[in-house]
């Protein structure tokens, strides 16, 4: 008899094991969201990164667009980010800079 109060015991439903189950299903929905929000975020910079290497010596680019390289360049040079605290905010700068670039190099991409 103590052995079927035992496991009944252990197979328990709890709000402490459902708010434990909760949390494990929280972990899984965030380091799915940031593979892909990480992955969108590499394949943008890919493809800038891709654009801006075909373009040799500043060839077939409008004075505009030459001058806008160059204010992008100067913004992600002088980017002021601490990768090492893992802020939102270094997040946020590094998405943003991302997303600038992008739109120079890919000016008709709709995003």
């Amino acid at each position: 008899m103590k052995t079927k109060q035992r496991r009944h015991k252990h197979s328990e439903v709890t709000p402490v094991t459902m708010l434990e189950r909760e949390l494990e299903a929280l972990r899984h929905d965030l380091r799915s969201t940031i593979r892909a929000y990480v992955a969108r975020l590499e394949i943008d910079l890919a493809e800038s990164t891709q654009a801006v290497g075909s373009v040799k010596n500043g060839e077939n680019l409008s004075r505009e667009r030459l001058h806008d390289i160059r204010e992008l360049m100067i913004l992600v040079r002088n980017r002021k980010l601490k990768p090492q605290n893992g802020r939102r905010k270094d997040v946020r700068k590094i998405d943003s800079l991302i997303r600038d670039v992008h739109s120079i190099t890919h000016p008709n991409a709709s995003r």
